[in-house]
């Protein structure tokens, strides 16, 4: 999963194998992605707009390390949250046309939100559900001017992480080295079953924040 250039290839049978026949990306074991090739996976993430995939092993390590009550933020597809069966919040901000626009001119596929996605901000959410535990996979920040990236429309982590118990945020290293969050204390935690839309797979981490 090293390579810098992903190649169009054929995902029929891939998506028949982890998309359901209601366009639910399905929990599967680590080692059901270890026999796809690393291009095909990456091109499949790529055009589903996935960017962590719900393995079996990762559903089971956050309900292990769960504390009280949970929510997802910024659900995206929301498999993680819908196999936790906790609320699945979204901003869907894909959905809007301006955001559309942008993406599609650079060549990057849009979420297709399902149903059950909640339309809530990570503030909104976290306000009106008053978890012990979020979860987060793949989050923007906010656009911080001291670091000079982030998004307009991204999430002010420090705040969700001050509004609960527990943070747990999927990432990496390389991705995500700019995050202001990442300045607190913090855990980071490797597992070889993280699989990202990074193109580093040994820079995937679980960041822990605990505000207790």
């Amino acid at each position: 999963m090293n390579a810098t250039v992903i190649t169009a290839c054929d995902l029929t049978d891939l998506t028949k194998e982890v998309i359901d026949e209601n366009g639910l990306l399905k929990v599967k074991p680590y080692s059901f992605y270890q026999n796809i090739d690393s291009n095909e996976l990456k091109y499949f993430m790529h055009q589903n707009a996935i960017y962590v995939l719900p393995t079996t092993e990762l559903i089971d390590w956050l309900k292990e390390n769960i504390v009280g009550t949970a929510i997802e933020i910024g659900a995206g597809h929301g498999a993680i949250a819908r196999a936790l069966g906790i609320p699945i919040t979204d901003s869907r901000m894909q959905e809007r046309p301006e955001i559309m626009f942008i993406y599609r001119a650079s060549g990057q596929p849009v979420i297709k939100y399902a149903n059950d996605i909640e339309k809530l901000d990570a503030l909104q959410a976290v306000d009106k559900y008053k978890p012990d535990t979020v979860i987060g996979a793949f989050i923007t920040h906010k656009y911080n001017s001291i670091v000079g990236n982030g998004n307009a429309l991204g999430v002010q982590e420090e705040l969700i992480l001050q509004k609960s118990k527990k943070y747990i945020n999927i990432g990496n290293l390389q991705t995500h080295k700019d995050k202001p969050i990442l300045k607190l204390k913090h855990q980071s935690l490797y597992f070889d079953w993280l699989i990202t839309r990074a193109i580093n797979k040994e820079d995937n981490r679980i960041f822990i924040f605990n505000n207790q």
